[in-house]
């Protein structure tokens, strides 16, 4: 896949597990670094249908009214809870705001409180089937009075369930994906250079950098833009503004010759879809922009959309490449 910004230059390359999607993207937004909120092997996206907004429910119990997914991932609980240290750990160095405590305590209560709905259901199934043998009435009416009453209890227990999934289901939702082993824990100065390919060119007189040869040329300006925008933009001036899009059209027409199909994405997509690519829209420090009022927000990257286009479908192998 490979996306490319239409005002500004820029690039993003996605290694597929399956055979690579041949479609070609263009965003008109310029792709911004979001912190990802994925998920390792302990879960996967799995085709639900999706909840066009977050919704309140009403019971109470256990779940207390919890709000209900947009989506839901296959989580593997078990084997967070089995791998606690691992997770724990990844969780610190990814900085992530993810609560494994409450997950874990969560999952705790979801198994237990399962466990009392499958007792109910076998006790209220026992009685069930004594009602269909020969009765005196006083045991009949007592088995009715005793199914009616298990009958609410379950009800209400049900109830706390879903509430109880719900809060587990965000919670969980919440926790970073694994990093790899080799993967350094740290800022830009923690990066480690894993491959350099070609040696640097060397000149017989001082080289300046793009930033200098930017403005002595009159191909950025920054002052006006930090004015207009704020620090570490630019405006696109002359000869700058035509080798970008010489370029996108130059990477449009070599990709197109191996059977890409161009397109242009929606700049908006719902919310549901963005957490779906493993982004926190509605997070207390997301990079996402929301819509007010709205399930909407803005994308960052075309990949968001692209990977929309066939959310809730399961593509054949042999239909592949698309």
């Amino acid at each position: 896949m490979l996306t490319c910004g239409r005002y500004l230059s820029s690039a993003a390359a996605t290694t597929p597990s399956f055979p690579p999607l041949r479609t070609l993207t263009f965003s008109l937004l310029r792709y911004h670094p979001i912190r990802f909120l994925s998920f390792s092997s302990a879960a996967a996206t799995t085709a639900v249908e999706p909840e066009t907004i977050s919704k309140k429910t009403d019971g109470g119990g256990a779940g207390g009214g919890a709000t209900r997914p947009q989506w839901k991932a296959a989580i593997d609980f078990k084997w967070i809870r089995d791998n606690r240290d691992v997770v724990a750990t990844n969780i610190r160095n990814r900085n992530s705001a993810a609560n494994l405590d409450v997950v874990l305590q969560l999952y705790d209560q979801y198994l237990a409180l399962q466990k009392e709905v499958e007792r109910l259901r076998a006790e209220r199934n026992a009685v069930a089937n004594k009602m269909k043998e020969k009765l005196d009435p006083s045991l009949r009416q007592a088995l009715v009075d005793e199914g009616k009453n298990l009958k609410e209890s379950l009800i209400a227990l049900e109830e706390d369930l879903v509430q109880l999934t719900y809060k587990l289901q965000l919670e969980a939702q919440s926790i970073p994906n694994t990093t790899h082993p080799d993967v350094p824990v740290g800022d830009e100065e923690s990066s480690v250079t894993r491959k350099e390919v070609g040696s640097q060119r060397s000149f017989s007189f001082p080289i300046k950098d793009h930033l200098q040869l930017g403005k002595d040329l009159d191909l950025f300006d920054f002052d006006a833009a930090s004015e207009v925008s704020g620090s570490k933009f630019y405006y696109l001036k002359n000869e700058a503004v035509l080798l970008e899009m010489a370029l996108v059209n130059w990477g449009i027409a070599e990709v197109s010759k191996k059977g890409f199909t161009p397109l242009i994405t929606p700049e908006i997509v719902r919310s549901s879809v963005v957490e779906r690519c493993g982004f926190q829209p509605r997070a207390q420090n997301t990079q996402v922009y929301s819509i007010d009022n709205s399930d909407q927000c803005l994308i960052g990257t075309a990949e968001i959309p692209v990977g929309g286009i066939h959310m809730n479908s399961i593509l054949v192998d042999s239909d592949l490449p698309l």
